[in-house]
């Protein structure tokens, strides 16, 4: 619990103040430094923190007493702060991208990154373009790495096809991406993956090793690899 609430932004000494109510009930600050190991000189200040934080309640009485708010209103009052500061943050994001100026406009270019999370975001980077997005898969479950993936597939799912190896994708990890709204088949392809958007930014990661990844921008390998990508969807199983 105390790991928890480190999470969600306390420090040592407002985790063990909280939790030393939640197990003594309306205490004083006296007896909640005795029995939360807070030292005396710093529990007012924790209590203080953790009235304005929305985890403690004062009962008027002499002594002052404190009362814990139940966890589940205050962990949850917590989360959603921090939720509202991302969303915050997002926005501003957004717009510090949209001002930004690009020092290289040029139509081509080439990067190699290394890793699964990298490839992750490479993915986030496809799943932003609003066209067509054509990938083939192995079914690893990229968001276990980069939670946020899921979060990037709202929008646009009828210009999204995927090709997965259906041998080695279980049937529940299709259905979520049809559930995106993610056109599914079948289509054998060992340790090389293709990502392609608006005929564009493409991604080749190479996985047989590790994950190798190759992002080029290029309107000729875009177009190219679009049309392979088409031809074999045609061709292949439908899962």
């Amino acid at each position: 619990m105390e790991e928890l609430l480190r999470k969600l932004g306390l420090n040592k000494y407002e985790a063990e103040s909280y939790l030393a109510l939640l197990n003594l009930g309306p205490s004083s600050a006296f007896n909640i430094s005795k029995n939360g190991s807070v030292p005396f000189g710093r529990v007012y200040d924790s209590l203080n923190s953790l009235e304005q934080k929305g985890l403690v309640e004062v009962v008027p009485s002499k002594p002052k007493k404190y009362k814990a708010v139940s966890p589940e209103t205050a962990l949850n009052g917590l989360l959603d702060e921090q939720l509202n500061n991302v969303k915050k943050m997002r926005s501003e994001v957004d717009t510090a991208v949209k001002s930004f100026k690009k020092a290289d406009k040029s139509d081509n270019t080439v990067s190699v990154s290394e890793g699964m999370i990298n490839f992750a975001k490479a993915v986030t980077e496809h799943l932003h373009y609003k066209g067509e997005y054509w990938a083939t898969s192995e079914g690893f479950k990229l968001e276990k790495k980069y939670p946020a993936l899921w979060r990037y597939l709202d929008g646009n799912p009828k210009k999204r096809y995927v090709l997965v190896n259906k041998d080695k994708v279980d049937k529940k990890r299709i259905k979520e991406l049809q559930s995106y709204g993610v056109n599914v088949k079948s289509y054998p392809l060992e340790n090389v993956r293709f990502l392609v958007s608006d005929e564009e930014l493409v991604t080749i990661s190479l996985q047989d090793k590790g994950f190798t990844n190759i992002h080029i921008k290029s309107k000729a390998l875009g177009k190219a690899l679009t049309k392979m990508l088409k031809t074999v969807w045609e061709k292949s199983e439908k899962v």
